[in-house]
C-alpha cells in the first residue's frame, strides 16, 4: 500500500505525550495481544526520552508502542482511525522505521525482548495492510523464539525472575495465535506445531503485581489476561480444525460430517468455559472499556472459527438427502449449514453495529479479515441457495441480509488503501457478489422455476464433475447430460490451493475439468464444487487477469 513520505527530523514524543500513547496502547490498541509488560515499557520509554543506556530491542519496543498508538487518535472519550491528521501517520511510520533499523543492527545474543519487538512489528504491519512483509518478519521472530526455547517450559534449574518467566509465556502464546491467523489468511502451513510445544499458559497476574517479591501462588489472579488465554485456546482449536478439515488427503463426505461435528462440539465447549463478561452475546460491545473490546474480538473470532468449521458442508450434494426418511446424515448436514448461517449473521451484524457507532478502525486488521471470510461464504451460500443445492429455510431472510452484507462490504472496502492486498480482495469479492445477485435474480425472473430442479450431481469431496456449456434454456437437460459426461471420469478431490486444470477426453468429447477456479459462463448453471472458493481468505486471489471469468456479471 502507499506509505507516507518520511521526514527524518521527527522528534521523540514529550513525556506527557508518551504517557498518553502508552495508556492508549495498553487500554485500547491491543485488546487480546497482551505480550508486553507495561511497567517495563514505561521504564524503557523513560530511559529512551532521557537518553539513558538501553538495548536496541528495548528501544524498538518503546518506539513501536508509540507507532501503534498513533494509528488512533483520542476524540473525547472515544477513538477514531487515522490519527489526528496526516502528521500522526507520518510520525507513526517514522517510529516504526526507526525501530526496524535498530532491530536490524541488534547484536546477539537474542532475548525474549528481541521476539517481543518483532511481534510488535508484525502487529503494526498488519494494521497498515502489509501482510506479506508481516509474514517474513514473523518467520524471523519464530526462528529467534525457538532458538531461545520459548516454546518449551522453563526448567526449574534456571532461576528466572517472575517478569521474565511470565513474559516468555505471554510472548510465545501471542506468537502462536498470530501464526494460526497468518496461516489461514495466507494459505500457508503453520510454523509452530502443537507436537513441539509444552509451554504453559501465563498466570493471570496483573503486570504490576509481577514486580512483587511474593510467590506467584500468593498473588491475586486478576491480570486482565482472560481474553488473552481464551484467544490462545481458540487458536489451538483453529489449528486442529485446519489439520482435520483441510488436510492434503481427500476426505469422504462422511468424514467431513464427522469431523465437522467433532469440531463444533469443541468450539461450543470453548464458549462455555468463558467467563460471563467475555461470552459472545447478541449485543455488540463497542465502548471504551478494555473488556468491551475483548468481548467483541472474541465474538468475531468465535464466529470466524465456526465458519471455517462448517463452510465445506456448503458444497455437499444435498439432492440425495431426505429422499426416504430423515437420517442422521440429514440432520448432520442441516446442523452444519444452520451453524454456518448463524456465524455469518453474527459477523455481519457485529460489523454493521460497529459501523453505525463509528467504531470501525482500519488499524484493527482482524475485523476486515473476518468480514472477508464471512462475506465470501455468504455469497457462496446465496449461489448454492439459488441453485437449490441447499435445503430451503436454513438461512431465513437471506435477501435482507444481502442488503446488510453490501453495506458492510462497501464500508470495509472504503477503509482499505488503494493498492493494498485487502483492496484487491474486496474488488474480487465484489465480482462474487454480482454473481450471487445475478443467480438470485435469474431464479426470481424464472418464477422460481429452478426450485424443484435437482442440483448438479456431486460426491461432495470426492467429486465427479465436468464443465458444461448448457444454456439457461437447456437446463432441463442438465442432470442427464452430466450423468452421461461424468460416467467413468477420474474422481477429483477439492484441494485447498492446488489451482490446477486437467483436460481429459471422455467418450470422444474433450471435457475440461477445472479445479480451484470459478469460471461461469453467462448462462451456465455452474457447480462451484470445482472452484476451491474457500481460498477467498487467502492469497489464492489472483492479482491480474480475469480467471474467474466474471465478465458477464
Amino acid at each position: 500500500m502507499p506509505q507516507p513520505v518520511i521526514r527524518h527530523d521527527q522528534p521523540l514524543p514529550t513525556r506527557e505525550e508518551a504517557d498518553v500513547l502508552l495508556e492508549r496502547y495498553f487500554r485500547f490498541a491491543t485488546p487480546t495481544y497482551r505480550f508486553l509488560h507495561q511497567p517495563s515499557i514505561e521504564r524503557w520509554m523513560s530511559q529512551l526520552l532521557a537518553g539513558a543506556p538501553l538495548s536496541m530491542a528495548e528501544a524498538a519496543c518503546a518506539l513501536l508502542v508509540c507507532a501503534q498508538s498513533l494509528l488512533y487518535a483520542a476524540d473525547g472519550d472515544r477513538h477514531k482511525a487515522g490519527g489526528n491528521d496526516e502528521e500522526d501517520l507520518v510520525r507513526s511510520r517514522f517510529y516504526f522505521d526507526k525501530a526496524k533499523s535498530l532491530l536490524n543492527q541488534e547484536p546477539g545474543p537474542a532475548t525474549v525482548v528481541s521476539v517481543q519487538a518483532r511481534l510488535a512489528m508484525c502487529l503494526y504491519l498488519l494494521s497498515t495492510f502489509r501482510i506479506n512483509e508481516c509474514r517474513f518478519t514473523f518467520s524471523l521472530a519464530c526462528t529467534i523464539l525457538t532458538s531461545i526455547g520459548l516454546h518449551r517450559q522453563s526448567s526449574a534449574t534456571h532461576k528466572l525472575d517472575l517478569v521474565t518467566l511470565e513474559s516468555r509465556k505471554r510472548t510465545f502464546w501471542c506468537a502462536y495465535v498470530l501464526d494460526d491467523y497468518l496461516s489461514v489468511m495466507l494459505g500457508r502451513p503453520r510454523i509452530l506445531r502443537d507436537e513441539d510445544i509444552d509451554q504453559l499458559y501465563p498466570r493471570n497476574i496483573d503486570d504490576r503485581d509481577l514486580l512483587s517479591a511474593e510467590a506467584p501462588e500468593e498473588l491475586p489472579q486478576h491480570g486482565n489476561l482472560e481474553a488473552f488465554i481464551a484467544d490462545a485456546d481458540l487458536a489451538k482449536l483453529m489449528a486442529r480444525n485446519s489439520d482435520l478439515l483441510y488436510p492434503l488427503q481427500p476426505l469422504s463426505e462422511s468424514q467431513v460430517f464427522e469431523r465437522t461435528d467433532q469440531m463444533l462440539e469443541a468450539v461450543y465447549n470453548w464458549r462455555e468455559r468463558l467467563p460471563d463478561f467475555l461470552k459472545p452475546r447478541e449485543k455488540t460491545l463497542a465502548g471504551r472499556r478494555n473488556f468491551e473490546r475483548q468481548n467483541t474480538v472474541l465474538k468475531l473470532a468465535y464466529a470466524h472459527l465456526r465458519i471455517l468449521v462448517t463452510r465445506r458442508c456448503l458444497l455437499m450434494d444435498f439432492s440425495r438427502l431426505g429422499r426416504n426418511t430423515a437420517s442422521i446424515e440429514d440432520e448432520r448436514a442441516h446442523r452444519a449449514i444452520r451453524e454456518c448461517a448463524d456465524a455469518i449473521r453474527a459477523v455481519l451484524s457485529t460489523i454493521y453495529e460497529l459501523s453505525q457507532r463509528g467504531s470501525l478502525f482500519s488499524a484493527f486488521w482482524f475485523t476486515p479479515y473476518v468480514a472477508l471470510v464471512a462475506l465470501s461464504t455468504f455469497y457462496v451460500f446465496m449461489i448454492q441457495n439459488s441453485r437449490s443445492s441447499i435445503p430451503p429455510g436454513l438461512f431465513p431472510d437471506i435477501d435482507e441480509w444481502l442488503d446488510k452484507a453490501k453495506l458492510c462490504q462497501a464500508q470495509l472496502a472504503a477503509m482499505s488503501p488503494e493498492g493494498s492486498q485487502m483492496r484487491r480482495h474486496y474488488n474480487l469479492l465484489d465480482r462474487l457478489r454480482q454473481r450471487a445477485e445475478k443467480d438470485a435474480g435469474r431464479v426470481q425472473r424464472a418464477g422460481h422455476g429452478l426450485s424443484n430442479m435437482p442440483p448438479p450431481p456431486a460426491a461432495g469431496f470426492q467429486e465427479q464433475t465436468s464443465a458444461t456449456t448448457s444454456t439457461f434454456s437447456q437446463l432441463s437437460e442438465y442432470p442427464s447430460r452430466i450423468r452421461d459426461h461424468t460416467e467413468g471420469l477420474t474422481e477429483h478431490q477439492l484441494h485447498g490451493t492446488s489451482g490446477q486444470t486437467v483436460a481429459q477426453d471422455v467418450q470422444g468429447e474433450n471435457m475440461a475439468i477445472t479445479t480451484d477456479q470459478f469460471t461461469p459462463l453467462q448462462d451456465d448453471y455452474v457447480s462451484i464444487l470445482g472452484w476451491g472458493w474457500e481460498n477467498l481468505d487467502t492469497v489464492g486471489f489472483p492479482v491480474d487477469g480475469d480467471i474467474f471469468d466474471f465478465q458477464a456479471c
